[in-house]
């Protein structure tokens, strides 16, 4: 079971079919904890599980994004992210996060909005 629930805001605006993107089968791991975080990612299809040591924390499905925190901050990875079935995503680098950020207003708050709500659900976890 997830600590979050999933985000009803989809980013599917990412997915084109010219769009350059990654394949990985179930088990395998997209990255880890301490990685360099120079990209966030777009599901395109598949799940992504998000694990912090042998807890699972997130199941992220089709249009849901992972890795925007360490893309923001310039940090290194703070979890784990591993396919859980065959899995297709789309990396969003810097300089395509900041285009959108600037041609789109909402892209932005959206981006804020699934942080937001990670928090959030990180705080209720905390409290229990």
């Amino acid at each position: 079971m997830s600590l979050f629930k999933t985000s009803p805001i989809s980013f599917e605006m990412l997915d084109r079919s010219e769009t350059p993107s990654r394949r990985y089968e179930a088990g395998e791991t997209i990255v880890s904890t301490g990685d360099e975080a120079k990209e966030m990612f777009l599901v395109r299809s598949g799940r992504v599980e998000i694990r912090v040591g042998d807890k699972a924390i997130e199941e992220i499905g089709a249009h849901g994004i992972f890795g925007e925190m360490a893309l923001i901050d310039h940090s290194k990875r703070s979890a784990d992210a591993v396919a859980t079935e065959p899995t297709e995503i789309i990396p969003v680098d810097e300089r395509l996060f900041v285009v959108l950020v600037q041609d789109t207003p909402y892209f932005a708050l959206d981006v804020m909005r699934v942080l937001a709500e990670r928090l959030r659900a990180m705080n209720e976890k905390l409290a229990e």
